[in-house]
């Protein structure tokens, strides 16, 4: 059941990146609104609760919000640095994997039905 539990993680965050690509096309063009996004490998890793147990290990902990605001760059003389051919793409990307966890989920039920019809 723990595979399960990762799956609804992930599906659950995926799904939460979605909502906040959606809402970085909605403004962009919005003056001084500046470009978010869900480090997912952040939230997967606080999830499966991955910490460093040696010091050369890479640190895969996560630190903080799971939201990050881009703040580095302005693309727009508005102060706006959304870029949506960069947001379609993550939009595009991030259902890309949606869809293949939803299969992989999918794939779990069929072989646990399998099991119990068996």
């Amino acid at each position: 059941m723990e595979t399960y539990n990762m799956l609804k993680q992930a599906l659950d965050v995926s799904a939460q990146r979605s909502e906040l690509i959606s809402s970085n096309i909605a403004n962009v063009n919005t003056a001084n609104y500046k470009a978010k996004r869900i480090a997912f490998s952040d939230q997967l890793n606080t999830a499966l609760g991955m910490t460093t147990t040696h010091k050369t290990h890479m640190n895969t902990a996560a630190a903080g919000s799971a939201v990050v605001t881009n703040d580095t760059t302005a693309v727009k003389q508005n102060g706006n640095n959304v870029d949506l051919d960069v947001e379609m793409v993550n939009q595009s990307t991030n259902g890309l994997y949606y869809n293949a966890l939803v299969s992989q989920l999918n794939g779990r039920y069929q072989m646990l039905n399998y099991v119990l019809e068996h």
